[in-house]
């Protein structure tokens, strides 16, 4: 869980056969709402964000594209 200012909240993450990916979603833990996600997608390497409500406080946005970045993506074995 990850608290910025009075606001809580909390990274889920899965896997969609639908849009052919995985994403990685923050969810306000006291609204219980999703606020924003980042997308992986399988099919072109593409890792998108998509905001779902205004004013997140940008050390949340930070923290679950950074997070995204490290869970999503394919990670490179030398």
């Amino acid at each position: 869980m990850t608290e910025v200012n009075t606001r809580r909240f909390q990274f889920i993450r899965g896997s969609d056969i639908h849009r052919d990916g995985m994403y990685l979603e923050l969810l306000d833990v006291d609204a219980q709402t999703t606020v924003a996600e980042v997308f992986y997608t399988d099919a072109t390497g593409a890792l998108t964000f998509s905001a779902y409500e205004r004013d997140i406080p940008l050390e949340a946005i930070e923290a679950l594209i950074e997070r995204g970045k490290q869970l999503l993506t394919p990670s490179t074995s030398a």
